[in-house]
């Protein structure tokens, strides 16, 4: 397996500077993030889910793409797949935009993910019915067409965030057209089970790994005297979850997805950030 990273924790960083970064880090994958920056974000620091100094929108990604991945490949470097913000809710052209961009820059793969699911108790076969539907039709009638692949987030706060309920989702469609972002650090904070069961569930579906720290930390104590519990990045060797036993599993499966570095402790710089990762993710792979 190979490292990776996402361009979302490399906010303070123009293009070239990513570029060199990942060089010097010996990143073999990148993963590009096409967003709309907030105008509201535009003259606050630098964030990841906010400002960034690498302006990418997805148009800008439709019209440089080709030119974008050529300065990769220049570089030693490769794209893995596009993170926008987008998902099954949004209407086919919005989706369409994102496609073309993924299809330009040869990313191969977008992000697109599922909706949340409800906050109170709800009809979970009736939902589950309307997003494979609506898989259905992204797949067939927009993405297959182009020749990209749709990467479903393992991410708290949706209805995929176990490896379980990823399952159900894309079991319905083969794993050429459909894959997940099996992503680590929102299994900490919801959905984790054993790295082994993780894995032997969605296997072949495991397009990447979004790898990174959380933990647990008690945001508040109720009056029932009941502690409530919140999650915060951190770095890869202080987080909850083990994650030698999750690159292990992983290497026990004879899969090879590429290891995306998804580092969002707090204060520090994402060039900071990806060093130590890269760093510890090293040493894990060196393990095995």
């Amino acid at each position: 397996m190979e490292m990776g990273v996402t361009a979302v924790m490399l906010p303070e960083l123009d293009f070239a500077e990513q570029i060199a970064l990942c060089r010097e880090l010996g990143i073999r994958y990148y993963q590009y993030r096409p967003r709309v920056i907030p105008p509201e974000q535009r003259d606050q620091p630098w964030g990841n889910w906010g400002n960034h100094r690498f302006d990418l929108t997805p148009e800008r990604l439709v019209k440089e793409g080709a030119a974008l991945t050529r300065r990769l490949r220049e570089a030693g470097l490769e794209p893995w797949g596009t993170v926008p913000v987008c998902s099954t809710d949004l209407p086919d052209d919005a989706i369409k935009l994102h496609l073309e961009g993924a299809a330009v820059a040869e990313a191969k793969a977008i992000r697109c993910g599922p909706p949340s699911y409800p906050r109170e108790p709800f009809d979970y076969e009736a939902l589950l019915g309307r997003v494979v539907e609506r898989y259905a039709h992204i797949i067939g009638h927009l993405a297959a067409p182009m020749g990209i692949k749709l990467i479903l987030e393992t991410h708290c706060g949706t209805m995929i965030s176990s490896p379980g309920l990823a399952w159900n989702v894309v079991r319905h469609f083969p794993p050429e057209r459909i894959g997940v972002i099996f992503d680590i650090a929102n299994f900490g904070r919801e959905g984790e089970v054993a790295p082994v069961l993780a894995v032997s569930v969605l296997r072949d579906y495991i397009d990447c790994v979004h790898i990174g720290g959380n933990r647990r930390i008690i945001s508040d104590v109720d009056p029932l005297g009941c502690k409530k519990m919140s999650g915060q990045m951190c770095r890869m060797e202080e987080g909850d979850l083990y994650l030698p036993a999750w690159v292990r599993a992983l290497h026990d499966a004879r899969i090879h997805p590429p290891l995306i570095i998804e580092d969002f402790t707090p204060n520090m710089t994402g060039a900071d950030r990806l060093r130590q990762s890269a760093a510890a993710l090293r040493k894990m792979l060196a393990a095995l």
